[in-house]
């Protein structure tokens, strides 16, 4: 008789552990939930668009925690623009009255972490692939 352990099956990616990847599926989780409570035409809308540079953002992030270090800077520059206008977008949400200032002070506080993490992983980037000719 065979045993079977209780445990969760292999993560696809090994340790795939990237803290800015975490947070940024843990906000785009709690703002696809708040789009389930807008009318239909913000949900469609805006919000729509808001959703979909997240996902972009998120395939940058993962691209660049997989991909060799040559090529990570690329990725990272890429992520750091839709993250500025993510944060764009979200303030003409509020702007709009779409979500509330509770909503836009906790997305926006949390975007402003993500960004800090992803600059910070783009400077380190940077320092270990300095560009040729020692010009940056």
């Amino acid at each position: 008789m065979e045993k079977t352990l209780n445990c969760p099956p292999p993560d696809a990616f090994g340790d795939f552990n990237v803290p800015v990847v975490h947070r940024i599926r843990k906000l785009y989780a709690y703002l696809y939930l708040i789009g389930n409570k807008l009318p239909k035409r913000d949900k469609l809308g805006i919000h729509n668009y808001i959703e979909k540079e997240f996902l972009k953002t998120f395939s940058f992030l993962i691209n660049a925690s997989l991909e060799p270090k040559s090529e990570k800077i690329i990725l990272l520059k890429k992520a750091r623009l839709q993250i500025e206008t993510i944060k764009q977008l979200i303030r003409t949400e509020y702007e709009l009255k779409i979500i509330s200032e509770k909503i836009y002070l906790t997305v926006e506080s949390k975007l402003q972490e993500i960004s800090k993490m992803t600059n910070g992983w783009l400077k380190y980037s940077q320092t270990q692939n300095p560009p040729l000719g020692g010009v940056k």
